[in-house]
């Protein structure tokens, strides 16, 4: 039902309610209506961690959708709502830090690489029908108020970074990674992070032998990808989503227990599933 309050509503909610709407595109136009812009939340999983944006701003105020990742969902609607007021009763907020949004922390809200919205932000591309709309992504600081690159930052409020032209690290790999579907950080399975070392053997990291031999060890948990060969090429550490990626099959074998390993005669081919035995002690 649309809302009794419509104090934002535009040419574009005229348009959406001229349509058949489901319920959740109906809450998404009643949210703009009513409170001039919805916000969309995704959850953090084991892998990746969530992110929120806004839509609607752009449409009802003519400036910029904002976007912010790794805050709890709760204390990221907070800031949205108050940044999108705040936008709407003219401040820049481009220009410096601002508090009041984020406890007794300050923010920076940066321009964001159009690459970045149109890989996070499918729900306000449905809204305008493209992606011509700006985008400032919401920058905080850690607990003493000092933001990642100066020095003494607390590293675990570290937090990806969408502007044009700064240099990537493993921090925004990971998130691009975690947010497409063909990698296996999209739907990371196993109970390991997908940066754990694991072994293989020198002919499954290069190519030469598909996974055909996997263990997870009781001693220390560590995991091993071996071919047919097994361990008589040598071994390699890699990171955990390495193999992942390079063979999806093997998210199989997530729940493998401790102590237990699992075999195939090729790829395509189940797996044969059993305990090691126990160590001889004598």
């Amino acid at each position: 039902m649309p809302p009794k309050n419509k104090n934002f509503e535009t040419d574009r909610t005229r348009l959406f309610r001229s349509r058949e709407l489901d319920e959740g595109d109906e809450r998404t136009i009643s949210h703009i209506e009513e409170f001039g812009c919805s916000v969309v939340q995704v959850e953090k999983s084991n892998s990746r961690p969530g992110w929120s944006y806004t839509v609607g701003v752009y449409d009802t105020s003519s400036s910029p959708e904002i976007i912010v990742a790794g805050l709890p969902e709760k204390t990221a609607l907070f800031l949205l709502n108050e940044a999108a007021r705040q936008l709407r009763a003219g401040t820049n907020l481009s220009d410096g830090r601002h508090r009041d949004m984020l406890g007794e922390v300050e923010c920076e809200f940066r321009p964001v690489d159009p690459k970045w919205a149109q890989h996070l932000m499918g729900w306000a591309h449905w809204y305008y029908d493209g992606w011509d709309f700006p985008v400032l992504q919401a920058v905080y600081p850690d607990l003493e108020n000092r933001f990642r690159g100066e020095a003494g930052f607390d590293e675990k409020f570290a937090q990806p970074l969408m502007q044009p032209d700064i240099p990537r690290t493993t921090i925004e790999d990971d998130f691009w990674a975690s947010a497409d579907p063909q990698s296996s950080l999209f739907n990371w399975k196993f109970p390991d992070p997908p940066h754990t070392g694991v072994y293989l053997s020198k002919t499954v990291q290069n190519g030469a032998e598909p996974v055909t031999y996997v263990s997870h060890d009781a001693d220390d948990g560590a995991w091993q990808f071996l071919g047919d060969s097994m361990s008589d090429s040598g071994g390699v550490l890699s990171c955990f989503h390495h193999p992942i990626d390079n063979d999806s099959s093997l998210t199989e074998l997530a729940d493998l227990p401790l102590g237990w390993y699992a075999e195939r005669s090729k790829p395509g081919e189940p797996w044969i599933r059993k305990q090691h035995e126990p160590a001889d002690t004598e």
